[in-house]
């Protein structure tokens, strides 16, 4: 455990939060009043959600089938053409 005036602090800060970062205490004090500094540990990672869309057709996704437009902007399901 280390004790440092705010003066001290001001000047040593880096030096000081690595200190804390490696498991030490650190005590500051100005006008009389002492503060501890402490690491906070983070969250863990939340899990990654599902995904809200569901594949119901795996060509879909293998790139079998586009999406085609009408006059009206409805969209429509069609088979891609192959290149020859």
């Amino acid at each position: 455990m280390s004790r440092h005036t705010a003066t001290e602090a001001r000047r040593n800060l880096f030096h000081l939060l690595d200190s804390v970062e490696q498991g030490d205490t650190v005590i500051l004090e100005r006008k009389g009043v002492q503060f501890r500094l402490s690491l906070v540990k983070q969250q863990p990672l939340e899990a990654p959600q599902e995904s809200p869309i569901r594949v119901l057709d795996e060509a879909i996704l293998d790139g079998e089938w586009g999406w085609q437009a009408d006059t009206d902007g409805e969209l429509s399901f069609t088979p891609r053409k192959d290149e020859p």
